[in-house]
């Protein structure tokens, strides 16, 4: 018999990320961009994971279109994964809330700071959201 040992990330961040926009049009653009580079996220990783090798080892071509269209500079490949892992979004008004039991969020944190808004990220063990506002 063999015992196994090892490290396990099971342990949820639930994490929360607002960003606060000028005007609530900011937001509904915002949002509708980050529904955008999900669904691209996650076309993209299905396909990778598929175990076939990508017609480019760094961005899909669906991927570097929509990044171009949208002046998204600082996103790296790595960050795009972000976008398909498990996360609720939500918009009202010039205010977009995303919780996730992700570690990282640095992807969502690029997209909002580019987009010209004021972000907050916190953990809901610690904050719990009626404490929160």
């Amino acid at each position: 018999m063999k015992i196994w040992t090892g490290y396990g990330s099971e342990h949820s961040m639930n994490l929360v990320l607002i960003g606060k926009f000028k005007q609530a049009r900011d937001a509904e653009n915002v949002e509708s961009l980050l529904l955008k580079l999900r669904d691209q996220a996650v076309e993209d990783y299905t396909y990778t994971s598929s175990h076939l090798p990508p017609a480019d080892q760094r961005f899909s071509d669906a991927m570097m279109s929509l990044l171009r269209a949208n002046e998204l500079n600082t996103l790296s490949p790595a960050d795009l994964e972000q976008f398909a892992f498990d996360h609720n979004l939500d918009r009202e008004g010039e205010r977009i809330t995303i919780k996730t039991d992700e570690a990282d969020v640095s992807a969502f944190i690029k997209v909002f700071v580019e987009e010209g808004a004021r972000v907050e990220v916190y953990s809901a063990h610690d904050y719990p959201e009626e404490q929160a506002d």
